[in-house]
């Protein structure tokens, strides 16, 4: 194996990116590992129902944004019910964007623009709007790292360079891949990079570049990967650290080895989600499925109030007894939650805080999921 694989990416000061397999091996191997026998996890099925759920959730969250699960089902389902004009259409545009990658199969400049249109419809500035060319921009855009005016901005390509960057982007992703999914995940994640990089549009980018990402995975049949963007979204910070890492090094090692490691403790997630469900006393819903994510994530104590904290990071804010009765309580009467013991504090009112565990523990194989604390 090569030390240094350059790639045929350039970066606006002529130098090549490149990466160093190596740095990622270990994390390949269990990845590879990890999906012998998970046939469920390999299928069309699991990617869309993975999609239309959490991973639409997750594509907007990363952008800061938190809607909560049950309000994305019922923008798909009843879209004027949601009277929150830019929420409803950030969601309904991803869920469009996700049902024309799933039924167009090229990838080239023209369904680009195509989708782009789709992810961006009704979200762009009139200003910007008459700044786009035919595909993209023709003016600078300006990137502010962490949301801060205090801090020089990135700036993607120079507007007139953007063509001849998106033709090698576009080599590059019809360039066949020698391997198998998970070398397919990879070359996903760098394509993922360097259209961020490139920065194409005035905005929308990151949700263009992910669901781009997306769609060369479901093309490719690399289907448990399109789970990535769920992990994102519980790191985003380090997800900006290491795409500032990459633009200052050329180094997409760093990259590649985040995404890789994220996308392992996700399907990691995944298999104890789909274990508990299986060993539940009643069909788990959307909202079940959201609680037990977000209780795998949790590191530390796990008590209703953790829950209730960690759920109010990531969703529109709700209080803690409705948080404790939509989301705990179901999972507590269908026996994939327990209570370990109480607290010194109160949850709500009177009612103790109590701390919880997962109550079949023992039927999770620990060496199939060596990245959660259970």
């Amino acid at each position: 194996m090569k030390d240094v694989i350059y790639l045929d990416l350039k970066t606006t000061d002529g130098t090549k990116l490149f990466i160093r397999p190596e740095r990622f091996l270990e994390v390949k191997k269990e990845l590879i590992d990890f999906l012998k026998g998970e046939r469920h996890l390999c299928t069309k099925v699991f990617a869309k129902t993975v999609m239309f759920s959490h991973e639409l959730k997750a594509n907007n969250q990363i952008e800061g944004y938190g809607d909560d699960v049950e309000i994305i089902k019922k923008v798909i389902a009843r879209a004027k019910d949601i009277h929150d004009k830019d929420k409803r259409q950030r969601i309904l545009n991803l869920y469009h964007g996700y049902n024309y990658i799933l039924r167009t199969k090229e990838i080239n400049p023209d369904t680009l623009k195509k989708l782009y249109s789709i992810l961006s419809k009704d979200l762009l500035e009139p200003r910007d709007l008459a700044r786009m060319g035919e595909y993209y921009r023709t003016a600078p855009v300006y990137i502010l790292k962490h949301g801060r005016l205090d801090i020089e901005p990135d700036q993607g390509v120079i507007a007139t360079d953007i063509d001849k960057y998106m033709e090698d982007y576009f080599k590059i992703l019809n360039t066949e891949v020698d391997g198998d999914i998970t070398d397919e995940y990879i070359k996903s994640q760098i394509l993922h990079y360097y259209f961020v990089y490139i920065h194409p549009y005035f905005d929308v980018n990151g949700r263009t570049s992910r669901t781009l990402s997306m769609w060369y995975l479901i093309n490719k049949k690399s289907y448990p990967y399109i789970i990535f963007n769920r992990g994102i979204s519980f790191k985003d910070s380090e997800y900006t650290k290491v795409i500032e890492d990459v633009r200052k090094f050329h180094d997409l090692s760093y990259f590649i080895d985040y995404m890789l490691s994220t996308v392992k403790v996700e399907l990691e997630k995944e298999y104890v989600m789909q274990l508990e469900a299986n060993l539940a006393s009643d069909k788990l819903t959307g909202t079940d499925y959201q609680t037990l994510l977000y209780f795998l994530t949790m590191r530390g104590c796990k008590s209703v109030l953790d829950f209730v904290n960690m759920y109010n990071r990531f969703n529109d804010k709700k209080k803690a007894q409705e948080v404790y009765e939509t989301m705990i309580v179901p999972l507590l009467d269908k026996k994939v939650l327990d209570i370990e013991r109480p607290t010194k504090k109160n949850m709500f009112d009177d009612s103790s805080n109590v701390v919880l565990t997962l109550r079949n523990t023992d039927e999770i194989p620990k060496d199939k999921v060596k990245r959660l604390v259970l």
